[in-house]
């Protein structure tokens, strides 16, 4: 007889039917860095046996490894992901990822299972917590996670002004900008604990809001350098230079064309956006540039569209905590 039901995956006889799987049920959302992944599983699962060393180094490997799958009638139907956030002053947090259904037997209860299986794995484990990204839009599955005792943390939306959109003209401002003084990393702090909350997420996906992303140790200094990971603090201080008011940092890797951006500004001065925007805009004239951003900061989503950001993505970010430890 023909298995059906919940199992482990196995990586040597699974994995091109879950990349298959994973492109069918996420097509509509999938970026370029998602079609990559899916191309790198297909690449893996021809490897066989090297799959068991492989695991232990590749990422991909270790985001599916952990998971379960739904078999029926020798095929892998369903699946969900599961594996390690490492997420700086976040111990024992788990991702839950690619939580699909094969459109033919969705509606069967099938993710649900899927999702108690899952949990009922990281229990066993003794985590914390466990978070998941999910379409804004996607209310059958947000509903399925209210059920199961997620809570919605924050809505993100992902902006990206592309190298081929026209550079807008200098901005006449008084606003003074300059780089942020490593002495006044606590009163940016300051700013990212009233804007960036920690039992709101933080400041992001996998970026939790801890006192070393603003105070970078030796170690994390010079591991930039080696891997060529450069961040510049832009900020405006209020009139006697004992608070921030807005800061806008610009991150640029070696070897990639995306600028990643990320922008603080106090809810009292959203004119502050405007300036900083314009600076970082008119200086990068090649390759993208990227900012994950509120969703309910609507005001700066205005001036994001003004200097031509498009919004690409908009995700709740959920979480659940485990009450049995």
């Amino acid at each position: 007889m023909s298995f059906s039901g919940i199992r482990p995956i196995n990586l040597k006889t699974d994995l091109a039917q879950l990349a298959d799987l994973i492109e069918l049920v996420f097509a509509p959302t999938l970026d370029e860095g998602g079609r990559a992944a899916i191309r790198e599983m297909r690449y893996l699962s021809k490897l066989g046996a090297g799959l068991t060393l492989l695991g232990r180094f590749n990422e991909i490997v270790m985001g599916v490894k952990l998971g379960y799958v739904w078999e029926e009638a020798g095929q892998v139907i369903g699946n969900v992901s599961v594996y390690p956030a490492f997420m700086p002053g976040e111990r024992d947090v788990w991702i839950i990822a690619n939580v699909g259904v094969h459109p033919d037997y969705q509606g069967r209860g099938i993710a649900r299972k899927l999702m108690h299986t899952a949990l009922d794995a990281l229990r066993q484990r003794h985590a914390r917590a466990a978070i998941l990204q999910v379409d804004y839009d996607n209310y059958k599955a947000i509903h399925l996670y209210d059920t199961l005792h997620f809570y919605r943390e924050r809505a993100w939306t992902t902006w990206r002004r592309s190298s081929l959109a026209p550079n807008p003209p200098p901005l006449q401002s008084d606003v003074f900008i300059t780089r942020r003084r490593p002495s006044e990393w606590r009163a940016e702090y300051a700013l990212a604990e009233l804007v960036f909350p920690k039992e709101r997420g933080g400041m992001g996906w996998l970026r939790p809001l801890t006192p070393s992303a603003f105070r970078r140790s030796l170690w994390r200094e010079l591991t930039s350098w080696l891997t060529m990971n450069n961040i510049e603090r832009l900020v405006v201080r209020n009139a006697d230079e004992t608070q921030i008011l807005a800061s806008l940092w610009v991150e640029n890797t070696l070897g990639t064309l995306t600028t990643r951006l990320t922008l603080l500004h106090h809810p009292h001065h959203p004119e502050l956006v405007e300036p900083l925007l314009n600076t970082v805009v008119r200086r990068f004239r090649t390759g993208s540039l990227m900012l994950e951003h509120p969703f309910d900061d609507v005001l700066t989503g205005e001036t994001l569209r003004l200097y031509r950001f498009m919004p690409e993505r908009t995700v709740w970010h959920m979480r659940w905590d485990n009450d049995v430890r």
